[in-house]
């Protein structure tokens, strides 16, 4: 048995468009903090798979249509890595968007109480128990001379 690069391919592009919108609904929490905010990229990512598996039927259209293809193809890499390296808003999940809106010091804190262990998904449920635990964790700052 052999397998169709050109099934799988597309197949992994899914997975990948799956997996990131599963995130950015919320989910897998843990996962979101651990990848850098990298993890917004998956989505078109995932794209990108997914016109790598039609490279071939797209090879064989008229030079104009493979063109258009290629274009979009590196368009798709081009926003993979914006959005990989700087997610935009509207892509990020709404509790990211609650956790950003704190100084970059208590960010950082909240980061380290979750790379911890520490129990902490009960802090990301809602925008008043973001700001509780900011505030919890800004107290515990050094404070600036």
């Amino acid at each position: 048995m052999t397998i169709d690069p050109n099934f799988v391919i597309p197949l992994m592009g899914a997975a990948f468009i799956f997996f990131g919108v599963y995130i950015r609904l919320g989910n897998l929490k843990q996962v979101y903090w651990k990848s850098r905010r990298s993890i917004i990229g998956y989505i078109p990512l995932g794209i990108v798979f997914i016109f790598a598996g039609f490279y071939e039927r797209a090879s064989r259209q008229p030079a104009l249509i493979f063109y258009l293809y290629l274009a979009l193809f590196v368009i798709m890499i081009g926003l993979t890595i914006y959005c990989t390296t700087r997610p935009p808003e509207f892509m990020k999940p709404t509790w990211v968007r609650w956790v950003e809106k704190y100084p970059r010091a208590v960010q950082k804190a909240m980061a380290a109480t979750v790379e911890d262990g520490n129990d902490w998904k009960q802090n990301v449920v809602s925008e008043v128990a973001v700001d509780a635990w900011a505030k919890q964790l800004a107290r515990k700052l050094p404070k600036k001379k």
